[in-house]
């Protein structure tokens, strides 16, 4: 699969991690049993107190967003891509 982008929405409340529609399709069809899903919404106080537990909150939402497990997830090349400036704000690898 070639990189997968994952566009980053900074709102007044959080922020919104979202993949484009075709993306999910060609998840759907070439990784069995995946679920993506259009968006997930981490508010900014959310996203603060995950990271002082957890570490960086962009590994962990990847599972989640594109319905895969983490495995799968960690051998892919994703791009966060901030949606205003469309910079990569955060490569995986």
């Amino acid at each position: 699969m070639e990189t997968i982008k994952v566009n980053v929405n900074k709102t007044m409340d959080g922020y919104t991690f979202s993949i484009l529609p075709s993306l999910r399709d060609l998840i759907k069809r070439t990784v069995p049993g995946a679920m993506p899903v259009n968006s997930i919404f981490v508010s900014y106080d959310v996203k603060s107190n995950f990271e002082a537990y957890f570490g960086n909150l962009q590994k962990h939402i990847l599972p989640a967003l594109l319905g895969m497990d983490y495995e799968q997830v960690q051998n892919q090349n994703i791009q966060f891509i901030d949606t205003q400036t469309k910079k990569v704000i955060y490569p995986n690898k």
